[in-house]
């Protein structure tokens, strides 16, 4: 009962009150140390050390202090372990507890569109590294638009993503600002692997879309399922939400938004670890794997002849599928996909492998010796 009443309250109060702003990594054990050298500016105290962030040969990331990180309050140890409050008292610490997480994490979350494709993701490094969903991120080497917690929008590319679980990296473009002397605000980082079944969790992310009137949107909830690749909470996610953070009671990263189910009891967010574990490959723009449930597809079948070796001719499209809801016909010649040259079939195919479902691109085509540009939404294999 107190699980229910204190996730639809918590939720409720902190999607409408804005929370008051005040500043205070990446993997493995965090220091107690606290920061040296700060650099004092009106309304702003950040360290002034750069993090240790890998290189990009690097085959692991290693954890560095975070501005979320709080400490958990006397008393409630028992309750961050995953128990329920036996009192009027102890739920009033667990509400006090998670308002200082929501304070700090609001400050890390971001906003993240290309396109038509919008979404949530968290800053885990001074120099502006962002962990987010892959199929928010997209495809590796693309601009992204990032708008901060105070609605400011710095550019950003994207990098690398495991489609298997879900997961890509963003990074904030280095000419924004010098991030030796004054480096990004960042998450404070934990391991998925200490946690708990039923552990109280908060999760953040921006819903529906940014808004300019309202912060990060506030849910709170429980670890219902921990698996290797996926972790199950009843933190209510919707549309917008995907990419965003989830972090624990000590306000640590430990998860990513991914899928949203069909339940309330069903969220599906990639532990922090996975993260980890693919570090090297994410920081060098490496992308595989396929999304759960997402393969893309455009509906399109080429030629068999000789010629399909040096062009790309297309014998059959689906109907009512992507590419024919584009308007592209059977006969017609696909030159460009999205930006990419296409020469022949395979290298269509692979385009379009790379792609996301629901994302629009651009095809470029030859029909009766006519260029014709077209806009295509991808598809889901069925």
């Amino acid at each position: 009962m107190w699980s229910s009443y204190l996730t639809v309250w918590f939720s409720v109060v902190c999607a409408l009150a804005p929370f008051s702003v005040s500043q205070d990594f990446p993997f493995g054990p965090p220091t107690t140390q606290p920061p040296q050298n700060q650099v004092q500016r009106p309304g702003i105290d950040r360290s002034a050390l750069r993090p240790s962030i890998p290189e990009p040969k690097s085959k692991k990331l290693d954890r560095s202090i975070g501005i979320t990180a709080v400490s958990l309050d006397a008393g409630l140890a028992r309750i961050a372990k995953g128990d329920e409050p036996r009192n009027q008292l102890e739920l009033i610490a667990l509400e006090k507890q998670q308002t200082k997480v929501a304070e700090k994490i609001n400050l890390v979350t971001v906003s993240l569109q290309h396109g038509s494709t919008q979404g949530s993701g968290v800053i885990i490094t001074g120099e502006g590294y962002i962990l987010t969903a892959a199929h928010v991120a997209g495809r590796p080497k693309r601009k992204i638009s990032i708008t901060l917690h105070d609605g400011t929008s710095v550019e950003g590319i994207t990098m690398g993503m495991n489609r298997n679980s879900d997961a890509g990296l963003v990074r904030i473009n280095k000419p924004e600002r010098d991030t030796n002397v004054d480096p990004w605000p960042h998450a404070a980082l934990g391991a998925s692997s200490d946690l708990q079944l039923g552990q109280w969790c908060i999760a953040t992310g921006h819903p529906g879309g940014r808004m300019s009137d309202r912060p990060a949107v506030i849910r709170v909830g429980r670890l219902l399922k921990i698996l290797p690749s996926t972790l199950i909470t009843d933190c209510s996610l919707i549309g917008g939400d995907s990419g965003g953070p989830l972090f624990d009671l000590e306000g640590k990263l430990i998860g990513i938004h991914s899928r949203i189910g069909v339940d309330v009891d069903d969220n599906m967010h990639v532990p922090v670890n996975v993260f980890h574990d693919d570090w090297s490959k994410l920081v060098t723009n490496k992308e595989w794997g396929t999304l759960p449930g997402f393969k893309p597809a455009i509906g399109v079948r080429g030629s068999s002849d000789t010629e399909s070796e040096t062009v790309c001719r297309l014998s059959f499209v689906e109907p009512n599928g992507p590419a024919d809801k584009a308007g592209i016909r059977a006969g017609d010649i696909i030159t460009r996909f999205d930006g990419e040259q296409i020469d022949n079939f395979d290298q269509l195919k692979a385009a379009v492998g790379a792609s996301i479902p629901g994302e629009m691109v651009n095809v470029e085509l030859q029909r009766d010796d006519k260029s014709k540009s077209l806009k295509l939404i991808i598809g889901v294999l069925e």
